[in-house]
């Protein structure tokens, strides 16, 4: 058996300049520290295989798609039903400018009052005629402001959601607002299931449509003005004066959004939320309203830091005005949303379960639920490690590069372990007696 000739550039024994190693013949990589064989810097890699060169991926095995991931994709499904119901109470708000605006002009409606929650209502101004009316047409703005933006702002990544590429972690506007509205309709059900709050009366049954379109838009925008921006935005403002870290986006304390909910934020929301639910209490609800509205408190108020005052107006409107199209068209309808609300129930029960485990992670500091990252056996865009940043060239040209991607400008290889001749991986696997790299496959 004859040998053919190496090239002189292979035969040549080569010693690394970065820790003073030998290299062996076929190498490219120091077999200690992984840096670039000298000769070979600025060519391409001569036993690098097909896919390597052409730059593709190739897995070992593709990583199976997580429960959590299909529960998302399918909680999306289920939230478009939803958000049609949504933007038909979002009809039903213009369509009843109609209807409201008369009732101001003519002075059916009058001495509507605005009022602080201390958890005491103290109400300090009353609004009737012109005033009224201008106010009325304020808390429509709101409302269709607020939710437009969250749609809008919230399309590509809930288009994600629905096809199982958003992150499972990461939540639009959208899925984040329809989220809490299933998992606090749940546990408002079971709350009224509990109490056998079912037959009590709620305050101001007796008013006409009018009156409700306008008290529940007042209490979408307004309530959260009060509590929402009062008692958490507000406060918050002194907390980071104090502790140093005032958001340099200030209008954010009144419009919320993009908080961490550390310690303070998460004490001022317990405190408004149950600011909000005796409020309701002492409005003329019964007792049952005070966890009640406390859970839809605590609701608003994670929307209010997480995803800003429009988000919390949202999902206030929508469980607000839930039955407002009956009353509005028809009551044919409420048979349709009580079939919808069962539905949303399954839903909420799940997402319950959700939020506790997402609160249990934040006590303890620990992640459940998390899927276990897939090996794979190539990985691609690759670039070697660089040494000394700037003292030498790439060694593979663009072949390996991905846009944006910054190789750290040092590497060592302090343990000794396993490097790689050919590729230079850290990685292998015991085959037959030699090491055979995870990346290219050499057998060493």
């Amino acid at each position: 058996m004859t040998s053919e000739p190496q090239p002189a550039a292979l035969q040549q024994k080569e010693r690394c300049v970065v820790c003073g190693a030998e290299i062996p013949e076929l190498g490219v990589y120091c077999p200690n520290c992984g840096a670039t064989k000298p000769s070979m810097q600025g060519k391409p890699v001569p036993y690098a295989p097909s896919w390597m060169r052409t730059g593709w991926m190739q897995p070992a095995q593709r990583a199976p798609v997580s429960a959590r991931a299909v529960f998302k994709m399918l909680a999306s499904f289920a939230m478009l039903t939803l958000i049609a119901w949504v933007l038909f109470a979002f009809v039903t708000l213009i369509y009843g400018v109609g209807i409201v605006s008369p009732e101001i002009q003519d002075g059916t409606l009058e001495a509507f009052p605005l009022f602080v929650a201390v958890p005491y209502l103290v109400t300090f101004a009353s609004l009737s005629g012109t005033g009224l009316l201008l106010y009325y047409f304020f808390l429509v703005a709101a409302i269709v402001a607020s939710v437009t933006w969250v749609l809008i702002s919230s399309a590509k990544g809930y288009l994600k959601e629905l096809s199982m590429k958003a992150k499972p972690r990461d939540h639009s506007a959208v899925f984040a607002v329809c989220a809490v509205f299933f998992a606090t309709l749940f546990l408002n059900f079971i709350i009224v299931i509990v109490t056998g709050a079912a037959n009590d009366n709620a305050p101001g049954t007796s008013q006409t449509t009018g009156e409700l379109l306008l008290s529940l838009a007042n209490a979408s925008v307004w309530e959260e003005i009060v509590v929402r921006v009062l008692l958490v935005g507000i406060p918050l403002v002194v907390i980071d004066l104090i502790r140093r870290k005032m958001r340099k986006d200030w209008h954010a304390y009144l419009l919320g959004g993009r908080f961490v909910i550390g310690l303070p934020e998460a004490v001022l929301i317990i405190f408004s939320a149950s600011m909000f639910g005796v409020a309701h209490y002492l409005g003329g609800w019964g007792e049952w309203k005070i966890p009640a509205a406390g859970i839809a408190g605590l609701a608003f108020g994670y929307l209010f830091l997480r995803y800003g005052i429009a988000a919390a107006i949202t999902l206030h409107f929508t469980f607000d005005y839930l039955g407002m199209p009956a009353e509005v068209f028809s009551e044919d309808l409420n048979l349709l949303v009580g079939l919808l609300a069962f539905a949303w129930l399954a839903v909420g029960a799940a997402f319950t379960v959700y939020y506790i485990v997402r609160i249990v992670e934040s006590l303890t500091g620990r992640k459940y639920w998390e899927g276990r990252p897939q090996p794979a056996l190539y990985a691609w865009p690759y670039q070697p490690w660089r040494y000394q940043q700037g003292s030498s060239p790439a060694p593979y040209g663009d072949v390996y590069y991905g846009p944006g991607y910054s190789p750290p400008s040092v590497y060592q290889n302090p343990s000794g372990g396993y490097v790689c001749p050919v590729c230079g991986s850290l990685e292998a696997r015991w085959k037959d007696g030699r090491f055979q790299c995870l990346r290219c496959g050499h057998l060493s």
